[in-house]
């Protein structure tokens, strides 16, 4: 069991974001896969997309089916000129012999990552560095990944400053043609430089998606262009420049809404609006905001988009694909939101949604992402099951964050780094997919009930004793101040992971039990408020097929 104090990198992170959300160090160890039988490990994998009970069984079904132009792969990776005797037409199956082959090739190869994001993203580079990937990491002044040449984790660093967007590409060339070696791959794991590394990786002629696609995608108003052209359902929305745009946009969307950033990410600046006058309100909160002095994202741009408001439950749905085909698709449960901040509360993996809507759900999501231009990677989908069926909230070219990697690693034993990277190389992928879950995972992001101080540095150890915890971590320490969403975006306070060989139900029940009747509220009210128990999301999916008293 891992249990973390809060870190540093949380008070200083711009976002808000604390470690969970920034793709944490894998939970994955011996004792979660361990148990399995030996039947089980050796003869439960097979090679497909999608899991047994999802496979298209008619025609109609397979998204290869839809005509979506895409941009055939004119350049050769540089990887297989180090084993020619590897050639790509042997990497196209699923077996542990032809992944050894992959990362036979992963050894070696030099490759530039755009933007290291948070310090939670370590992981990442020590897993890269396990697999003798020759990584130099391009990033700012202040960056804490600088420290990751001095620990002997990667090749090179190179400082670049981010803030003036409309001459990064240059300058960022002007640096990469001054290195005394050659590049085989450029790619990130940072929503923020999907679209410059792909224009890097253009540049020298080297695997990449499309930029335009990595662009159409960081732009929520482009995304949503694009898929109404190839005939996908969109809601309806209105790009707003300036206040002047209010009017007609409320006209156009009507109530409910939803505020966004155009170049937004991790649900930042993101509200639900109900009338007219809550709309100018969270409009003129939300422009002071948009600084690129404050945070490097809004150099991208500072507009806005209203947008329809959807019901229905949430879901994450990650997606591998290598010359423009699907090899991998996996769907996890969100837990129902902190309204109106869209705060993330939790998830669970696999998911528990009924078999036909989570077919529909996947196939809807691999549609946007094909349509959207994208060939090659890891991307992270986050769609609704809405009363007129699956709609896509976001399509994010590069691995999800939060737990998403450990997620998809502890349920199903693909590692999502090394088939990025693999992807990102030019090397055939085709991950090895069990005809069940290897475990079932699930995960708390838990939220201040109401804003007061931290009363204990050690109220999560109530459930040290439980086999099934994996991760206890904090986010605030004893005497920070904290907010509840009376006075705004609540703070997360603290992570719970928990891991069942069970079932996806049991990994539920534990989440219920904790945040429902073991765990104490740590907080002292401010004066004025008043002692609240944690928001839990029971009466929504999948807490619903679960049973309470009252």
């Amino acid at each position: 069991m891992e249990i973390d104090p809060v870190g540093i990198d949380f008070s200083l992170n711009p976002r808000r974001k604390p470690s969970a959300q920034v793709e944490r160090i894998p939970l994955l160890d011996e004792d979660i896969h361990g148990s399995l039988d030996e039947d089980t490990r050796n003869h439960s994998l097979r090679a497909n997309f999608l899991p047994p009970a999802f496979s298209p069984t008619k025609e109609s079904d397979s998204v290869g089916t839809i005509e979506w132009p895409s941009e055939e792969f004119t350049v050769s990776s540089p990887v297989f000129t180090n084993l020619p005797q590897i050639r790509p037409s042997h990497l196209c199956t699923a077996s542990e012999e032809t992944q050894r082959l992959r990362r036979k090739l992963l050894r070696g190869a030099n490759v530039l990552i755009v933007q290291a994001g948070y310090s939670g993203k370590r992981f990442i580079y020590e897993r890269l560095k396990e697999l003798g990937v020759q990584v130099t990491i391009m990033d700012g002044p202040d960056s804490w990944a600088r420290n990751l040449l001095d620990q002997g984790l990667i090749r090179d660093y190179l400082e670049l400053d981010f803030t003036d967007y409309s001459t990064v590409f240059d300058r960022a060339m002007r640096l990469v043609r001054q290195l005394d070696y050659s590049l085989d791959g450029v790619t990130t794991y940072y929503e923020d430089a999907v679209p410059l590394a792909a224009r890097i990786a253009y540049e020298l002629k080297l695997m990449a998606n499309p930029v335009f696609a990595c662009e159409s995608a960081r732009n929520k108003q482009k995304t949503r262009s694009c898929l109404k052209e190839k005939g996908l359902a969109v809601p309806a929305f209105y790009l707003i420049r300036d206040k002047e745009d209010l009017p007609l946009a409320s006209e156009v969307v009507g109530f409910p809404a939803i505020l966004k950033p155009v170049y937004g990410a991790a649900s930042m600046g993101v509200y639900r609006v109900n009338d007219y006058q809550q709309l100018e309100e969270e409009f003129n909160q939300l422009v002071p905001l948009m600084d690129p002095k404050k945070d490097s994202i809004w150099a991208q741009g500072t507009e806005m988009i209203l947008e329809e408001y959807y019901d229905g439950d949430e879901f994450d749905v990650d997606v591998l694909l290598f010359s423009g085909q699907v090899v991998y698709c996996a769907i996890s449960d969100n837990w129902a939101c902190c309204e109106p901040w869209f705060q993330e509360t939790g998830t669970n993996i696999p998911s528990l949604y009924p078999l036909e809507k989570q077919k529909e759900l996947m196939v809807f999501a691999q549609q946007c992402t094909l349509a959207l231009g994208f060939v090659l990677g890891a991307f992270h989908v986050e769609v609704k099951y809405t009363s007129r069926g699956p709609r896509l909230i976001e399509v994010n070219a590069r691995m999800g964050g939060m737990c998403v990697r450990d997620a998809n690693l502890v349920a199903w034993g693909v590692d999502l780094v090394e088939e990025h990277m693999m992807a990102s190389l030019g090397i055939p992928i085709r991950p090895l997919m069990p005809r069940k879950p290897l475990a079932y995972l699930a995960e708390a992001a838990v939220n201040a009930p109401y804003s007061g101080i931290i009363e204990s540095d050690d109220w999560l150890q109530v459930l040290s004793d439980d086999p099934r915890t994996k991760v206890l971590r904090y986010f605030k320490k004893k005497g920070d101040m904290v907010r509840g969403p009376e006075d705004g975006m609540p703070d997360w306070i603290a992570e719970i992971i928990c891991v069942s060989l069970v079932s996806g139900k049991d990994a539920l029940e534990y989440m219920q039990r904790a945040l429902c009747e073991r765990l104490q509220v740590p907080i002292k009210p401010l004066q004025g408020k008043e002692r609240k128990n944690f928001f839990f999301p029971k009466h929504s999916h999948p807490f619903t097929l679960l049973t309470y008293d009252g």
